[in-house]
């Protein structure tokens, strides 16, 4: 049985009692999303930047590849594709915001090095008032330290905000150390929730 708490010390109660943590993370939102910046930066020499829709098997192949073993995010393959696919279809996090959200090739288009999908996630019950939800970015490994994480969730904020969106929002793994990037663009802390198996 899966329990979901917002409380430390409860989730920590369940842990003593033999309960296996799932999930340890904070939703973070950018609000509000205020006038335009400087403006997105240009994509490294030799990249491209494509649409995610119809990418649902090689976003899930690639971005596997992007977690370490152990992370929340690192499922097996079949696993992946399941929950690329209620993704994109809109089922899992609300409809995909095709122009928020991006694909990143080299210049062939043959090779995926990273990518973000932005959806349309409606109000919830603490405290999210509805809009713009970063629902996937990563980044392989091979690509990193080029500044791609950077690009595109700039890249996100700038549509969303070209759109009339006041707000944007995504969820991190306590300790991913994306975390401090999300903090550098402005994003705060609204929530930290716990996930546990109780068995």
């Amino acid at each position: 049985t899966l329990v979901r708490t917002t409380d430390a010390g409860e989730a920590a109660r369940l842990r003593a009692a033999g309960a296996r943590q799932v999930r340890h993370a904070h939703d973070m939102v950018l609000e509000p999303l205020g006038p335009a910046g400087p403006g997105t930066p240009p994509l490294p020499a030799g990249l491209r930047m494509h649409g995610v829709t119809g990418q649902g098997s090689r976003l899930a192949l690639v971005s596997r590849a992007a977690y370490a073993p152990g992370h929340p995010d690192a499922a097996d393959l079949a696993a992946a594709e399941r929950s690329y696919a209620e993704l994109l279809s809109g089922e899992s996090a609300g409809p995909v915001m095709e122009p928020a959200s991006a694909a990143v090739t080299d210049d062939s288009g043959e090779t995926l090095v990273a990518a973000i999908v932005v959806t349309w996630l409606g109000p919830l019950p603490w405290g999210w008032d509805g809009g713009p939800w970063v629902a996937d970015i990563f980044v392989v490994p091979s690509n990193q330290g080029r500044g791609l994480g950077t690009l595109l969730l700039t890249w996100a904020i700038a549509t969303c905000r070209a759109a009339g969106e006041p707000r944007i929002g995504l969820s991190v793994t306590d300790g991913n150390p994306a975390e401090r990037l999300y903090a550098a663009l402005g994003f705060r802390r609204r929530r930290t929730l716990f996930l546990l198996d109780t068995g």
